[in-house]
């Protein structure tokens, strides 16, 4: 499903292939480094704040270990 800033404050039910999930809550959450945005299940928002505070805390190494090697 494709979620907007219509449904923002949502409640829906979601059924998925690993299972059912109740009354979630739509939300939108941002990542303060690269701005990208996700608008969905607040179990999904989790993840992707999770995903994005990670890949950019490699990328952040990756960038250090360049400079340290030059």
């Amino acid at each position: 499903m494709r979620y907007t800033e219509k449904e923002i404050g949502e409640i829906v039910d979601i059924e998925t292939k690993d299972g059912s999930v109740y009354e979630e809550r739509i939300v939108m959450a941002f990542c303060q480094i690269c701005a990208s945005r996700y608008i969905g299940p607040i179990n999904g928002a989790g993840g992707f704040l999770a995903r994005h505070e990670y890949f950019h805390k490699w990328e952040f190494k990756m960038e250090v270990s360049e400079h340290l090697e030059a």
